[in-house]
């Protein structure tokens, strides 16, 4: 008697799965008119939004100001919430996690993993407090440490972003721009986060200091596994900087891709006029400018269809009417990974 052995079947695969994964993200902010202030339309800063971020990777976060960058940093970290008229929808999961289900005492443990470096260094600081207490906060709140321990804890989170432990006794006022924006990250990085929203963080600085404040986020990502959500209008600094890129227009994604096939290969015709604008460090490397036509539409009334029709230069030559009438949807455009939201590319 044979016995028939069957082959072996393969060992399943373990999916990973993004550790911020965000789909459908809409922020309508109400318009007010009337005695009453009654709610007479909406602005949509941010319609339709969906990317992943995984554990230890960068995604630049590009556009015009008034896009909607910052607009989806906040509202992926509760900052800003759906009420006042404000009408939040969509689906926000860190680590697992609905972020938009969870009870006031939840998300405040769930925050310790989801910290912001704000743009301005000089607001985002309270006066009133020391640099101890500004950093030294956070950690209380969150009963990391005694206070016998804070102390401590201050001065290995300045030495971290290369200030001096003395520095923790003094005012932000006494600070400049660059050490400032440090003393952010320091309080960022208080509670030993897993992702943090960079809220153009270099955009108020220096060249000099700007080219410090990445290599430091740089490092510490390094060094941390931490993952960034990298808002930025300038595309040479999300170039060299972010793993992945999202290009945002009028409220909407319109491109994401590996930052290196976007900048060699971009495919959205508002991404080839943004790339057009960056400075060239070589004199001998100038290219044609690209000069949109009109003005931005208001995100209170947006044109139909394609959101970027009225200034596009392929709809300009090609007049295609799915542009004025159908919403193009984010699809693969040749590379993996690399998708676009174009009737015309």
């Amino acid at each position: 008697m044979t016995t028939e052995i069957s082959p072996s079947s393969p060992a399943p695969q373990t999916v990973s799965l993004p550790l911020l994964d965000v789909q459908n993200l809409r922020t309508y902010f109400p318009i007010r008119k009337g005695f009453f202030r009654s709610v007479a339309g909406y602005v949509r800063a941010v319609d339709d939004v969906s990317f992943t971020v995984n554990a230890g990777e960068s995604l630049g976060l590009v556009g015009e100001s008034g896009c909607g960058k910052t607009t989806v940093g906040r509202t992926i970290l509760r900052l800003l919430e759906a009420k006042s008229g404000n009408m939040i929808s969509g689906r926000v999961h860190f680590d697992g996690r609905d972020v938009f289900a969870l009870h006031a005492a939840e998300l405040r443990r769930l925050r310790r993993n989801m910290q912001i470096v704000f743009q301005d260094p000089v607001g985002s600081l309270n006066p009133r407090m020391t640099v101890g207490s500004i950093i030294g906060e956070p950690i209380l709140v969150h009963r990391l440490a005694d206070r016998s321990m804070i102390r401590t804890r201050v001065a290995q989170l300045l030495d971290r972003v290369g200030l001096p432990s003395a520095s923790a006794n003094r005012y932000p006022h006494e600070f400049s721009g660059g050490q400032r924006q440090r003393i952010g990250i320091a309080r960022a990085l208080a509670l030993e986060p897993k992702f943090i929203v960079c809220d153009e963080p270099v955009s108020a600085l220096d060249v000099s200091i700007q080219a410090q404040i990445l290599n430091l986020l740089a490092d510490l990502q390094k060094d941390l596994g931490l993952a960034y959500l990298f808002i930025a209008h300038n595309l040479a600094v999300v170039e060299h900087f972010s793993d992945r890129v999202a290009v945002m227009y009028l409220g909407r994604i319109v491109e994401i891709s590996d930052s290196r096939e976007l900048y060699k290969n971009p495919k959205h015709p508002y991404t080839v006029a943004l790339l057009s604008a960056v400075p060239k460090p070589s004199p001998d490397k100038t290219g044609q400018r690209i000069v949109l036509g009109g003005e931005v539409p208001s995100p209170s009334n947006p044109p139909s269809g394609c959101p970027f029709h009225p200034r596009c230069p392929l709809y300009a030559k090609e007049k295609d009417q799915r542009c004025v009438n159908q919403m193009p949807p984010l699809e693969q455009k040749g590379a993996p990974g690399h998708r676009a939201a174009c009737w015309l590319t």
